[in-house]
């Protein structure tokens, strides 16, 4: 059974990555559907993370429900496993767990700092979920599956794997979003299932 903190932990370090100096320039067709994707201001997700660490693994439920620069993340273990809710606006990161005090934070960054007691620089994996590459971190690879959306991104020290795409309709157009992403970093490896895409605005309360 995966320890909750290690959950928190792994949770968190998944919104961070390594800045560094200069990126590979994404094709032209990965950035026309960057531009698509990004145009989309709300929408959700619903899925299954997996985790696996040298000492510990598990999984959990996830729901992710984004309105333009707010957010909110869900996630439930099986068997009435401790529940958390991840809420983000600009101005402050809130983290409410089962039993536990509220803890809160200017920055997601400031709240890893906080609970974990690391320090990373925050990008935003809003972006990796869809299927794009985060803006203002590095590149270090971006391999391209047959319909031209990425297969393989490194960037900002993760290496992200997707598959499964399917088209989700959005005002009237085809928009292919991934259905499984898989994340390592060092020795850490997330696997996302998502069985659901809802793309614009949403009762968060569904």
């Amino acid at each position: 059974m995966m320890h909750h903190r290690l959950l928190l932990i792994v949770s968190l370090l998944f919104f961070c990555g390594c800045a560094h100096q200069g990126s590979l320039t994404p094709p032209q067709d990965v950035m026309e559907h960057q531009r698509q994707v990004q145009s989309i201001s709300d929408w959700q997700l619903a899925g299954k993370l997996g985790i696996r660490a040298p000492n510990d693994s598990g999984s959990a439920s996830l729901k992710w429900v984004q309105k333009v620069a707010n957010y909110q993340i869900k996630l439930s273990g099986p068997l009435g496993q401790k529940s958390m809710i991840i809420t983000g606006t600009p101005a402050k990161v809130r983290l409410e767990q089962t039993g536990e005090p509220i803890q809160e934070a200017k920055t997601a960054e400031a709240l890893i700092k906080k609970t974990a007691g690391w320090n990373l620089p925050v990008t935003q994996l809003a972006y990796w979920v869809r299927g794009v590459p985060a803006p203002k971190l590095r590149i270090t690879q971006l391999t391209q599956n047959d319909t031209g959306l990425i297969a393989q991104l490194i960037q900002g020290g993760w290496r992200i794997n997707y598959s499964n795409y399917r088209d989700h309709n959005f005002n009237g157009a085809n928009l292919p979003l991934p259905g499984k992403i898989t994340a390592e970093y060092k020795d850490i490896r997330l696997t996302l299932i998502i069985r659901d895409w809802q793309l614009g605005a949403q009762d968060a309360s569904q």
